[in-house]
């Protein structure tokens, strides 16, 4: 009897607990929601006429209003200060003769709750409180480093599901360069641009990509702690390789011990190991020598090209569509010719079984980005499996190009012992060599921007996307590599070259098979209709001569045709 009173009162203790963790979990977040809300309204509203601590401006300072007036008081002068004012109120008459008669707008539209949180917003200082990220690097501990680590090279998801940094950008560690490539090196970023810079930088995204350019980006907790992570990374990469690019500052301690005689720490001949500068340790941060080089955190990616991805894909789209039906329609006329002419054109393309195998697998892999990137991300989350992508789509993207090869020494020898067309031949050749652009600059897209599978789900499948909802975001491709603008570009261009080659043949008859197993049904069901229609008509007993007369033409015309020649 007691054990289950015990085990009765050790559950309700329980649910006891959680219900009060999740109401204060509650409180928390609009805690945070209404101190978000009075921040903004006091920015959009008040600053421009008061400041907070910093004295009187076109109002009084704010700072401390709370303790000068009472809650009540101010609640009724912000929602109306003149009716305030013409109520004779002596604080009221007086604040508005100190500031030459100045009207304060009336805010009738805030309820009395935002103002309760602009009140205690105020009370707690609030304008003076420095946001997470604006703390100094210096500051962090090791957890926070090693949390900007994490969100870095993606072993932690951003709140906002961004993309990690190490696809695109890499880092110097222990004399070796882990990371993407396709942006600069970042391992002197906060050696060249400090705290201040570096927080304004990482409070928006470096280039345009999705979903960080259309929602919110870091948070400042997280943009914090990757500060934090580049300052360590900085400090560290000073002493770890001799041949390693210096840095744009070079870090010297400011809290040695050995002091100088005007009180300033002892400048060292050389950089302080990392293995005596731990991360809170305080440094100044000074000029390196001329004529070394800084890598920058961002570059110049903004170039022409526009309409090549604007109107082009729906150009290309557009001939498409046209040309085949032109060729289909053409083709109709002569259905033999049709058929003898894909079946031409199908051992030209077919190709062998390393050109099939290398198109089909690599075309899927490109599908499957554009169609599921979220999946692609989280696939390429565990690196294992993030090599597995990256080595299998190289590969298939060289037995491609082997089969490329061997398609066109194929073309080339039916060109030359054929009586094929010239601008057939032509068209096809530029078709191939089109196609082999486009393995080719993939292929060293590869090499030189590596994790492609990662950074091209937030840049180029939210293009291809927004291509097919009728709004490019063009610039989330022309802020790329010439490279892989090139390689996107040119398959647009394969795509506008089908209808001018042999391979449109193809496509004609396999819309002419098709329309032969649609119509088919559909004029079986036309001919059953009008026999039934002959049969069930009252003109065969209104008019019998007329039938008879029928039946003796048909019978004739039987017996003519089994006479012999």
């Amino acid at each position: 009897m007691f054990g289950g009173f015990k085990t009765c009162a050790r559950a309700l203790r329980v649910a006891i607990v959680a219900v009060l963790a999740a109401r204060m979990g509650l409180a928390a977040r609009n805690a945070n929601a209404d101190t978000a809300e009075a921040k903004k309204i006091f920015t959009q509203r008040c600053m421009a006429c008061h400041t907070f601590g910093k004295g009187a401006k076109v109002g009084p300072d704010l700072k401390g209003v709370t303790e000068r007036r009472q809650r009540a008081w101010l609640l009724k002068f912000i929602r109306s200060s003149q009716t305030v004012i013409k109520s004779g109120d002596p604080t009221a008459t007086g604040l508005f003769q100190q500031f030459g008669q100045q009207q304060m707008p009336d805010w009738t539209d805030l309820s009395e709750a935002q103002i309760g949180s602009i009140l205690d917003w105020l009370a707690d200082n609030g304008p003076d409180q420095q946001e997470p990220d604006a703390r100094l690097a210096e500051l962090a501990t090791a957890a926070e480093i090693e949390t900007g680590r994490q969100l870095f090279q993606g072993d932690r998801a951003f709140s906002h599901a961004g993309t990690a940094c190490g696809s695109c950008y890499s880092i110097r560690s222990a004399g070796s360069s882990s990371g993407g490539t396709l942006a600069p090196d970042l391992t002197d970023s906060y050696s060249s641009y400090q705290d201040g810079a570096l927080t304004l930088f990482l409070k928006h995204p470096c280039f345009q990509r999705v979903p960080e350019s259309t929602t919110a980006f870091l948070t400042p907790e997280e943009s914090f702690a990757i500060k934090a992570y580049l300052r360590q990374v900085a400090l560290m990469d000073q002493t770890t390789s001799a041949t390693a690019p210096s840095a744009g500052l070079v870090a010297k301690p400011v809290d040695d011990p050995g002091q100088d005689s005007t009180g300033h720490g002892a400048v060292p001949a050389k950089p302080v190991p990392a293995t005596i500068m731990p991360s809170a340790k305080r440094v100044a941060w000074a000029f390196k020598p001329a004529g070394t080089s800084t890598s920058g955190i961002g570059r110049g990616m903004s170039l022409p090209g526009e309409l090549l991805f604007l109107a082009f894909p729906y150009a290309a789209l557009l001939i498409l569509l046209v040309g085949l039906v032109i060729r289909f329609a053409i083709a109709r006329r002569q259905p033999d010719a049709l058929r003898a002419a894909s079946s031409e054109a199908w051992q030209l393309f077919r190709g062998p079984v390393t050109w099939r195998v290398g198109m089909v697998v690599t075309a899927a892999m490109h599908l499957l980005g554009l169609v599921l990137p979220r999946t692609i991300v989280a696939w390429d989350g565990v690196p294992v499996r993030l090599y597995l992508l990256e080595g299998s789509g190289f590969l298939f993207g060289i037995v491609a190009l082997i089969g490329w090869g061997k398609v066109m020494r194929r073309h080339f020898g039916r060109s030359t012992t054929g009586a094929r067309s010239s601008l057939s031949e032509l068209a096809d050749c530029v078709f191939l060599s089109v196609s082999c652009m486009a393995i080719v600059s993939g292929l060293v897209t590869a090499v030189l921007y590596r994790w492609g599978s990662s950074w091209a789900t937030g840049t180029l499948a939210p293009y291809m996307q927004s291509l097919a909802r009728g709004a490019p975001a063009t610039r989330l491709v022309e802020e790329m590599p010439f490279l892989v603008r090139l390689h996107v570009f040119s398959w647009f261009v394969v795509i506008a070259l089908v209808p001018f080659t042999s391979a449109a043949l193809i496509i004609a008859s396999w819309l002419e098979r098709c329309a032969m197993l649609v119509t088919r049904p559909i004029n079986a069901a036309t001919q059953v209709a009008h026999r039934m229609a002959a049969k069930l008509s009252p003109a065969r007993w209104l008019w019998p001569e007329e039938d008879a007369a029928d039946a003796v033409e048909r019978h004739g015309h039987g017996d003519q045709a089994q006479e012999p020649s």
